[in-house]
């Protein structure tokens, strides 16, 4: 079976007598555009998602048919959770985070991040009360992309030619 589009979430349709049958993934596994994997039944599934900012996410509908109904599962893994207390300290986390490139998660107040011991141990060092937990993550914060747009293409004012001889004459 060829999945190039999510149809909705599990909640959000009527899937009438269809039965579901799963397909588990990975957090990591939910943010590729070319993937494949085998459900629950042992059907095939590629999936080919081409819209930017695409993810699976727990719970979407992936394939509909007159018996069954295609849904993604998100397997629970050993995550970071850390709840920072004031807006400055989620600023602060965030963008200490951000720095080491580490995937993060928003869900409620707390930060979620899959479970690296040297991550634990520095957000301990930094005063941010750290703990361990198992999660399932969805959703990733994504800091490149919104609505599709991917970062790498922008309009503005100047030209980017401005910047640079305005820096080599400052030398």
């Amino acid at each position: 079976m060829l999945v190039t589009e999510i149809l909705g979430a599990l909640d959000q349709l009527d899937l009438g007598s269809r039965k579901v049958d799963l397909i588990r993934l990975q957090w990591y596994e939910a943010s590729r555009r070319l993937l494949r994997k085998t459900s629950d039944a042992g059907v095939d599934v590629a999936f080919k998602l081409f819209h930017e900012g695409t993810s699976l996410k727990h719970d979407d509908v992936v394939a509909l048919d007159e018996q069954t109904a295609w849904v993604i599962a998100i397997e629970p893994c050993e995550v970071i959770v850390c709840a920072p207390q004031t807006m400055a300290e989620m600023a602060r986390a965030c963008y200490e985070i951000g720095n080491k490139h580490a995937p993060l998660f928003l869900v409620g107040n707390e930060l979620l991040m899959p479970y690296d011991k040297p991550m634990f141990e520095w957000l301990t060092a930094a005063g941010f009360d750290p703990r361990q937990d198992v999660r399932r993550l969805s959703n990733p914060m994504r800091s490149n992309s919104v609505q599709g747009h991917t970062g790498l293409g922008h309009a503005h004012e100047h030209g980017h030619g401005d910047f640079k001889s305005r820096l080599f004459r400052a030398k």
